[in-house]
């Protein structure tokens, strides 16, 4: 094998984890600002009567 295509390959591994891991931030970072806000309620019963049912 040429040496050039292990770095490459090499290189490529690394971009591919930089990518994951950011992914993987952006994803922690996001729930964390979801939690923030605080619990869920559920909606009011009055949102609920306007459903019907087929």
């Amino acid at each position: 094998m040429n040496k050039d295509f292990l770095n490459r390959k090499k290189l490529l591994a690394l971009v591919t984890a930089f990518i994951s891991i950011l992914i993987g931030l952006i994803y922690l970072a996001l729930v964390f600002a979801l939690d923030f806000r605080g619990p869920m309620n559920p909606p009011p019963s009055e949102a609920l009567i306007s459903v019907v049912a087929f």
